[in-house]
């Protein structure tokens, strides 16, 4: 009986195939792909993962085919990207970004359901204008659209705080007191922002890193902020509320503190938003991973 041929370039597209679909089902596994797109991806990327396995399976029913010349230069399509994921992988920080700072106001979408990050509703109060810095190339060249809010009142665009706070914790109505969780700081931020006659005059407790480029601020003004992932890592961007602190000049850039403060009315190039009068800031442990709006 005649021996059957092996095929070598078969049984490198199937080695090539496998790994790549293995890489991918690591990362997602491990969460390690939430350093370069949000959870919405995930779909996406096991759809990715399973045609790989599904190809290099394939493959297996060709492996003995004869073939007269071997072409590897197609493999590299698979092989390099294969490479890359065997890099170092950590969170970006803001001294290898070149974003824009993106206010609360950035992403405030109104909603009831703000917990978890989820998607939220279509119906925004967005205005791109109260943004420094901010165009629509910071997020993908997509056109954004403003709401048409001649003919609604302030109910039909803002949403009840009485409504959407519940889905939210630390919050303490009796003594004014709003305490932020590292997993709700997006959630607090676009409450604030949408409700700021509810919660001013609030105590307000929030931890995140000091991001005070005096391209945006004041000696006097300074953020505490979380960077923020809309569709991947090339459009972060650091949100949070505006803090107003004597020795905001002397606090360092990319520290981590947890800032204490009353909610206050204060404007940010003519435009009226929450902004937080510090009262007291301590250190604090640097949180892992970015914000996911939507």
């Amino acid at each position: 009986m005649k021996a059957r041929s092996f095929n070598a370039q078969v049984f490198l597209e199937f080695i090539s195939y496998l790994i790549f679909g293995g890489y991918m089902f690591y990362f997602i596994t491990s969460d390690k792909y939430l350093l370069y797109v949000t959870p919405k991806m995930k779909p996406y990327l096991y759809f990715t993962a399973i045609i790989m396995i599904i190809w290099a399976c394939m493959s297996l029913f060709r492996m003995f085919r004869p073939h007269h010349k071997i072409r590897a230069f197609h493999f590299l399509v698979l092989v390099l990207p294969s490479l890359l994921l065997l890099l170092p992988h950590k969170p970006l920080d803001m001294a290898n970004l070149a974003s824009n700072y993106a206010g609360g106001s950035t992403f405030y979408q109104g909603t009831s359901n703000r917990s978890n990050n989820q998607a939220l509703s279509d119906n925004s109060d967005f205005n791109l204008d109260s943004i420094p810095g901010i165009t629509e190339n910071d997020f993908g060249g997509e056109e954004i659209t403003q709401p048409d809010t001649a003919n609604s009142s302030p109910e039909d665009t803002v949403p009840s705080s009485e409504d959407n706070s519940l889905d939210l914790t630390g919050l303490d109505k009796e003594n004014k007191i709003i305490t932020v969780s590292n997993e709700e700081f997006y959630p607090w931020i676009a409450e604030i922002y949408g409700n700021l006659d509810a919660y001013e005059g609030y105590m307000i407790t929030i931890t995140g890193f000091v991001f005070n480029d005096m391209e945006y601020f004041e000696e006097d003004e300074f953020v505490a902020a979380r960077l923020a992932m809309v569709c991947c890592a090339a459009d972060l961007a650091p949100i949070g509320i505006l803090c107003r602190y004597d020795k905001a000049s002397e606090l360092a850039s990319n520290e981590w503190i947890t800032v204490e403060g009353e909610i206050i009315r204060g404007q940010y190039e003519g435009q009226v938003e929450p902004q937080i009068a510090v009262t007291s800031i301590m250190p604090a442990l640097e949180i892992k991973g970015y914000i996911y709006p939507y």
